[in-house]
């Protein structure tokens, strides 16, 4: 700040010095060789005053303080008597005292000096407000990520060895291919967590590897077909969203082989929708993440909301593609 300060120091000088000067022209007919003194002698004074005004501002921290304000006004009025005292003791005429190193003027001047480094030091702040809001979305960015992983990972993890475990005795070849894919799931979950965004064919791949390890735990009790059309795949979504969602939908949903639950995952536009038949738990426990969740880091990326229509029937999220 002190830099753009200073800056607008020796940008303003030499201006309100010819502003202040004119008048001084028109009204006391000085001569057109001293015109040029006059004006290097008040672009000097000028500058003078905004040093004091810098000074003052890197030694009182609030810049409306009061403080602040009595201390350049009466530090200006100061030199200025310091001024026209070395000028009378000189023996300059009255009229020349007058001409160069007048109250009311300096005063009108040092007032300027304080707009104009106002609006500096409030651009300054504005500009640093900015920068820690960015900074607080990307903290709360990397929460939103980490609680995620802290949600997926226990709980999946310890019923995907669970379920290993048993294929192992059960069916070796399956627990083969189950182990390829928690592996792939998994080392996706890892490498993800750096991302704020991935690509929509990455997140697909991550989200159907999900499904395949939980049909071996479910068996037929659950279906999830999806239909995206290849031109979508390049687009960007928020790592872990899709997930999420066909996570969602078998959380907080009780199905069997009888009453199997139906996930759909399509395109719409540029959304993604994925819908499910409503078939809820009789006691629900809410974990505080998931939809909100994800709609919180939906408007820190993309500035938009998650778009969710709930019916009797069906449970449907809608989310925009980047």
């Amino acid at each position: 700040m002190k830099k753009k300060l200073l800056k607008a120091a020796f940008i303003s000088s030499p201006i309100m010095s010819l502003m202040a000067s004119v008048p001084m022209v028109i009204f006391e007919k000085i001569q057109m060789p001293r015109i040029f003194i006059l004006w290097l002698i008040l672009a000097f004074i000028i500058f003078l005053f905004w040093n004091i005004n810098i000074f003052i501002l890197s030694k009182i921290k609030d810049s409306n303080s009061s403080k602040r304000y009595i201390l350049s006004y009466s530090t200006v009025l100061f030199i200025q008597a310091i001024i026209i005292s070395v000028a009378v003791s000189l023996h300059l005429k009255p009229n020349e005292v007058n001409i160069f190193f007048p109250f009311i003027p300096g005063v009108a001047i040092n007032t300027l000096i304080l707009i104009i480094s106002n609006s500096i030091i409030l651009q300054f702040q504005k500009r640093n407000a900015e920068v820690e809001i960015e900074r607080l979305k990307v903290n709360n960015l990397e929460a939103q990520k980490l609680i995620l992983l802290q949600q997926l990972q226990p709980h999946f993890l310890f019923n995907a060895l669970s379920t290993l475990k048993s294929l192992i005795s059960e069916n070796p070849t399956n627990a083969e291919d189950y182990t390829v894919r928690l592996s792939d799931f998994l080392r996706y979950s890892v490498q993800a967590k750096n991302n704020e965004v991935v690509s929509l064919a990455d997140e697909l791949a991550f989200t159907q590897n999900y499904i395949e390890l939980q049909k071996v735990r479910f068996g037929d009790s659950f279906q999830c077909p999806i239909d995206i059309p290849e031109k979508y795949l390049s687009k960007k979504i928020p790592v872990y969203a899709l997930q999420t969602l066909v996570e969602n939908a078998i959380k907080h949903n009780a199905f069997t082989d009888k009453k199997p639950l139906l996930i759909e995952v399509s395109a719409e536009g540029n959304r993604i929708k994925v819908s499910n038949n409503s078939l809820p738990k009789t006691l629900q426990v809410k974990s505080g993440t998931g939809l909100e969740n994800l709609n919180q880091r939906y408007q820190l990326i993309a500035n938009s909301e998650i778009e969710i229509i709930k019916t009797e029937t069906n449970f449907t999220v809608f989310i925009e593609l980047i």
